[in-house]
């Protein structure tokens, strides 16, 4: 026997008013509301954290990097982590009305930038080879190009060249990609520039390039693994 333990007599009153009082801490500790904000950080750094939404009716969970940097999050308000596994990057045009080049040098004709939330980057883009109707058969080329805004980092994807054609306006289509990488973990919570290059090799009078974005997209490396390059 312990000292000082009330002495209790099987199914007596006091038996009973002790069993549930056990009993209810039990189905407190299973039921009751979590705690929030909750922080885990190491030096000042946050780490993991969960903290209540706007309503107060649930809460958000964010896992960061060991820098700040935020890597994965379950807000679907603002769109990113468990939400959203991936950012899609607006693409405009780079000289607005211009739809078709003739140039022999790579210009940029789409543009874009957003905050690099994920591991990796995916490129698919779309180049149309249309033939000036006289002449040599046209042919062109494309290419993508990302750029760390802050660290300078940068990567080029493979060019494609599209197959000679003697086809007029509307023109031949060619898929280009997709074609992902990986990018530094110095990267990700930057701003990346994305543009889509392009240029006429050869062809005939009035031939020229056009291109459309497809999926620029900052995404998971499970996701982006078949197309890494």
């Amino acid at each position: 026997m312990v000292a000082n333990q009330p002495i209790e007599r099987p199914k007596s009153q006091d038996f009973l008013v002790n069993e549930l009082r056990e009993l209810r801490r039990i189905v407190e500790e299973y039921t009751r509301a979590s705690k929030f904000p909750f922080v885990v950080s190491h030096g000042g750094v946050v780490d993991f954290a969960v903290v209540p939404r706007a309503g107060a009716d649930s809460a958000v969970v964010q896992v960061f990097d060991g820098t700040g940097k935020l890597v994965l999050g379950s807000d679907a308000d603002v769109g990113y982590g468990l939400a959203q596994p991936f950012i899609q990057v607006p693409m405009y045009p780079t000289n607005p009305g211009l739809i078709f080049n003739s140039g022999g040098s790579f210009v940029s004709y789409y543009t874009g930038q957003a905050q690099q939330l994920n591991s990796c980057f995916l490129a698919q883009w779309r180049m149309n080879n249309s033939w000036g109707g006289a002449g040599a058969a046209s042919v062109v080329e494309s290419y993508v190009k990302i750029t760390d805004s802050v660290t300078g980092w940068d990567w080029t994807s493979p060019t494609v060249t599209s197959p000679a054609s003697t086809t007029t306006a509307p023109g031949v289509l060619t898929t280009c990609g997709p074609y992902a990488v990986q990018v530094p973990d110095t990267s990700i919570g930057n701003f990346i520039g994305v543009d889509i290059f392009s240029r006429l090799v050869s062809g005939g009078a009035s031939s020229a390039v056009a291109v459309t974005p497809v999926s620029m997209l900052g995404t998971s490396k499970a996701f982006a693994s078949p197309w890494l390059v």
